[in-house]
């Protein structure tokens, strides 16, 4: 087991720093370049102290070749350095280390709830294939996957905010709220809908890879030897056929954790959530580049980590997979 855990760590190693150079290339040949904000909040700024900008620019490195600049990027990134932020005008990683925990409860709720809510019906659904619920569920998945989720996050404010006025329209408390239980609800209800839009929105695609896995496992002929001796029939699904089949559904569950913080962008936008999705929204647009390129970075660590995690639950799960030097 260590062995195969170093394995897949020490082949993820020359994939982060091969998407940290494209990454921080993609970023740098954007138009503009980090003093882009400064010039915009005050225009006249070069006009009146062009010492002051130029300093800025060596300080920035922006005169240097990329590659020279990558290299100098990482070298201080490695150190626990991630740069100024020329926007906020403040060290990136307290950006970072402010919003981080938002991002964390917005996302982990929104992937507990569509895990909770798509495992039951997608194994019910199976079970039961071509009855009522199957093809009321297939329907709904279909429709489900195709709305897009700003479009989910609007009509839910509408319905929910606005015309119900049962719960917060965005933000993340209301401002001059006192007391601890007071608080507590108040963010809690604020939180509600943006994990509630998050999750139920890859609810969808993962009851079909669900029903889709499990059907495949339960036409095997060790399923149907197992009923014929009369094994019960939870204990066929649950211990046979649904193990069998948790290879693809960790796979799709696992890879789409990178996804929830993806797809925070857009949610947390929304609903002014005070997120990291957010915030590299507004780093690429205020063109600061040193937020936009630790932002991508964190979300390439969250991807290949869920890759590592895959693989690993893999092999708690199918003893098939080798543990060893073939692994």
């Amino acid at each position: 087991m260590k062995q195969y855990f170093l394995k897949r760590f020490l082949e993820l190693i020359p994939v982060f720093f091969l998407i940290s150079f494209i990454i921080f290339m993609l970023i740098n040949l954007m138009p503009g370049d980090p003093l882009l904000q400064m010039r915009m909040d005050n225009p006249r700024a070069v006009m009146n102290d062009p010492q002051r900008m130029q300093a800025l620019r060596e300080y920035y490195h922006l005169d240097d070749p990329l590659i020279v600049r990558y290299f100098i990027w990482l070298k201080s990134a490695l150190t626990g350095d991630f740069g100024y932020s020329s926007m906020y005008k403040v060290p990136v990683w307290d950006l970072i280390a402010n919003r981080l925990p938002n991002t964390l409860i917005l996302t982990i709720g929104a992937w507990i709830l569509g895990l909770i809510i798509a495992l039951p019906i997608g194994i019910y659904s199976a079970v039961k294939k071509y009855s009522f619920f199957d093809y009321s569920t297939t329907v709904m998945a279909f429709i489900g996957i195709s709305l897009p989720s700003f479009w989910f996050a609007l009509v839910s404010i509408i319905f929910f905010s606005v015309t119900l006025k049962w719960l917060p329209v965005s933000g993340m408390e209301t401002y001059g709220m006192t007391g601890t239980w007071n608080v507590f609800w108040d963010r809690l209800k604020h939180l509600i809908l943006p994990v509630c839009v998050l999750g139920l929105v890859q609810v969808a695609s993962w009851v079909r890879y669900i029903r889709t896995s499990l059907l495949e496992v339960l036409d095997q002929d060790y399923v149907r030897t197992a009923y014929a001796k009369g094994v019960p029939d939870k204990k066929v699904i649950f211990k046979h056929a649904l193990k069998n089949a948790m290879i693809p559904i960790v796979t799709i569950i696992a890879l789409d954790i990178p996804y929830f913080f993806g797809g925070a962008l857009i949610i947390e936008s929304i609903f002014s959530w005070p997120g990291m999705g957010r915030l590299m929204y507004q780093a690429v647009i205020g063109s600061d580049y040193n937020l936009a390129i630790s932002c991508l970075m964190f979300l390439t660590v969250i991807t290949l980590i869920s890759n590592l995690a895959a693989d690993l639950i893999y092999v708690l799960i199918d003893p098939r997979i080798r543990v060893g030097k073939k692994a």
